[in-house]
């Protein structure tokens, strides 16, 4: 007999009936233990293959000592190597649990039941699901067809009512990026009474002459821009992201966010992550681009179609949502996680994260052995 208690009636407010729950890639572990296969490949999460920086690493051994004590909420070490590595005047960042944990924010500062936040779509679905949370509505637009913001649909999509603009670039999940001229001309014509919001979580994988969200700020334009460390520098694990933005934005999130948003650990391994960037970035970055142009040089030889990407990650269309799933499964059967995009808006297609050298070669063999199973095409 179920024994749960049942929750009182309307204690939850109805608007959460349209809000989809997150569905998490799966972890290695749960894998290895339905499939009884020791070696798995998880390239579902867009987590960067290595480790964290050495440097982070001695930071979060040392740091675990004092953790009987809070963090210190203001996070001003993590802040002030910050204003270091991007310009940006350090009362103008914000770090917090990821970005995840920012755009929640955000969203309770701004948002009211009726507004809008206008986005492409597919897209990053925090953004949208956070709208939908606080009531609002989330008004999406195509992508252009290279799988970035097509920004003058944006601007055609802004009413009255739009309070939140976002801009993810490089896209999650397509990989396509705005050339850094358009999002200026964008910016420039965005109504005044709607805020622009730049999510450059991709930003350590951009190509020279990209977008640079911090030179924005720095110039003193009206916009946030949303970093993390869960990519390039190896830190998913402890949840930690950053917020540039003008100040009055930051005084208003203070009235929302959690005072400890942002552990000691995750704070120490940040600000250490920061001070090692200009050593350590570059080889991660580069081997990210040679992985990704293996990947979609072998997706293509199994005829197969990837879009551009500029991130650590290709999207793949299928052609149907049922080649999508039965192309899923069949992966994990034979040790590969990668993300079905269903919940991004692309529900024929696939993501997969770009993973070490070794990885490679474990995806196209098992995407080989697969593609010739899947269900005819519509």
């Amino acid at each position: 007999m179920d024994r749960t208690p049942e929750l009182p009636d309307g204690l939850v407010r109805p608007g959460l009936a349209a809000v989809d729950p997150y569905e998490p890639g799966r972890p290695i572990e749960s894998v290895q233990r339905e499939t009884g296969l020791r070696r798995v490949v998880k390239l579902a999460s867009n987590e960067g293959p290595l480790p964290p920086f050495p440097a982070a690493q001695r930071a979060i051994a040392e740091a675990a000592a004092g953790q009987r004590l809070y963090p210190d909420p203001g996070a001003w070490a993590l802040r002030d190597a910050l204003e270091r590595h991007t310009g940006v005047p350090a009362e103008q960042i914000l770090p917090g649990a990821g970005i995840d944990s920012l755009i929640k924010q955000i969203a309770q500062v701004a948002l009211d039941p009726g507004d809008e936040l206008v986005m492409g779509w597919p897209s990053f679905l925090s953004w949208r699901q956070q709208a939908l949370v606080q009531g609002a509505v989330p008004v999406t637009v195509p992508l252009a067809p290279s799988g970035a913001y097509d920004l003058d649909a944006l601007l055609a999509a802004v009413t009255a009512r739009t309070k939140l603009v976002v801009v993810v670039s490089p896209n999650n999940p397509t990989g396509g990026t705005v050339a850094a001229a358009d999002l200026i001309g964008f910016l420039e014509r965005l109504p005044g009474h709607a805020l622009p919001l730049l999510d450059e979580a991709y930003f350590e994988y951009l190509p020279a002459g990209s977008h640079d969200g911090a030179a924005l700020v720095r110039e003193g334009r009206p916009l946030g821009v949303l970093r993390t460390f869960s990519k390039a520098f190896g830190l998913a694990g402890l949840r930690a992201g950053y917020l540039m933005a003008p100040t009055p934005l930051l005084a208003e999130i203070q009235r929302v966010r959690s005072v400890f948003d942002i552990n000691g650990i995750a704070q120490a391994a940040a600000t250490a992550s920061l001070a090692a960037a200009a050593r350590e970035l570059p080889a991660r970055i580069a081997m990210n681009a040679a992985e990704r142009r293996r990947m979609e040089e072998g997706l293509r030889v199994l005829g197969l179609d990837p879009l551009p990407s500029d991130a650590n990650f290709v999207l793949v269309d299928l052609g149907s949502p049922e080649r999508a799933r039965a192309a899923y499964e069949a992966l994990l059967a034979r040790g590969v996680i990668v993300r079905p995009a269903r919940a991004f808006g692309a529900p024929s297609a696939l993501r997969i994260t770009t993973g070490l050298p070794e990885d490679t070669p474990v995806l196209l063999e098992a995407m080989s052995g697969v593609i010739g199973g899947l269900p005819a095409a519509a």
